[in-house]
């Protein structure tokens, strides 16, 4: 198989996981993070991004793993450690940028994959393993920061407030929440109107994430296009990236708790969008990312923590 198909299998498998947790009523990008926030590569001290960060963090619950670290099979041997016979690794998503004619060697790409300058984004993927799959190696964890809820709230307002220039008007009253692209404003109920202030600020969250897309910033709505029902593709993955982004943004100042209803229309929408684009998750994830990322500077390089040195096991 090429790069292209080895994709489109992991878009599968994955989307195949998403709707099933859907039709049980759960929503893969509204679960909340654990105490330690992002995924991370134990041995670099990274955080994983995009499509990569919601999924370990899916399988990370969905195993009942200690704790979001994750190591290659060759980082594993490095630190003189072993996979525990019987455990199965899980894929994650790299992408390499080539020209086009580059890209067409390595797997032959569609335009989807490819920017304004013409340059090819070619998927890779690699298998990791939780530090709970591994064996002979003495993990030491970074000491878990809880914050009290005084502390969560801060967090998120200094986000509001250092939204990078320039950034979109915040205004308040009614009693929906919005963002308006012409008018570059974004519309928010008094926070009274919300079950609580972690409520409230992930849903400005959403509406934050939306504005990247302006002309001004990032510029996703020229790539994407316009569109404004749920079924029309462009609103739906506009949405998705909202949300994911929301989501990375709670991550990031502490928000653990579910703050979204999940209505049953809702759920039904989402599965037919998604068995529709067997890719939108992971590209939506992707975008979303790089939405909180403008946001926070919430990249890879600016995320790499210290961890404690591992030891090989006596």
């Amino acid at each position: 198989m090429n790069a292209y198909q080895k994709f489109q299998l992991l878009s599968e498998q994955v989307t195949g996981e998403v709707i099933s947790q859907l039709e049980q009523g759960k929503v893969l990008w509204h679960k909340p993070w654990g105490s330690y926030g992002l995924p991370k590569n134990y041995f670099s001290g990274r955080h994983y991004e995009g499509f990569n960060a919601f999924f370990l963090n899916y399988i990370t619950e969905k195993h009942g793993f200690s704790a979001p670290y994750f190591l290659t099979f060759r980082q594993v041997r490095e630190l003189g450690g072993l996979v525990r016979k019987g455990q199965k690794g899980t894929s994650i998503l790299y992408w390499k940028v080539y020209d086009s004619k580059e890209a067409e060697k390595s797997g032959g790409l569609t335009s989807k994959d490819e920017d304004r300058q013409g340059k090819r984004f070619v998927p890779f993927l690699w298998t990791v393993f939780n530090i709970d799959q591994v064996e002979g190696i003495d993990f030491q964890l970074p000491p878990i920061q809880e914050q009290s809820g005084q502390q969560v709230i801060a967090s998120c307002q200094r986000v509001v407030d250092n939204f990078p220039q320039p950034c979109p008007k915040i205004l308040h009253g009614g009693f929906q929440a919005y963002y308006a692209p012409v008018q570059d404003t974004v519309q928010m109920p008094e926070l009274r109107h919300f079950v609580s202030s972690e409520a409230y600020h992930a849903t400005l969250f959403h509406e934050l994430i939306h504005a990247t897309g302006h002309v001004s910033r990032l510029n996703r709505f020229a790539e994407e296009g316009q569109a404004d029902r749920f079924g029309d593709e462009h609103y739906s993955k506009e949405e998705l990236i909202a949300e994911m982004g929301a989501s990375f943004l709670c991550a990031y100042t502490g928000i653990k708790e579910a703050v979204f209803q999940n209505s049953v229309a809702y759920l039904q929408g989402w599965v037919s969008r998604l068995q529709q684009d067997k890719t939108m998750i992971i590209y939506a994830a992707t975008k979303a990312f790089k939405a909180a990322s403008y946001i926070v500077d919430l990249k890879a390089e600016s995320c790499k923590e210290a961890l404690p040195k591992a030891k090989a096991a006596a």
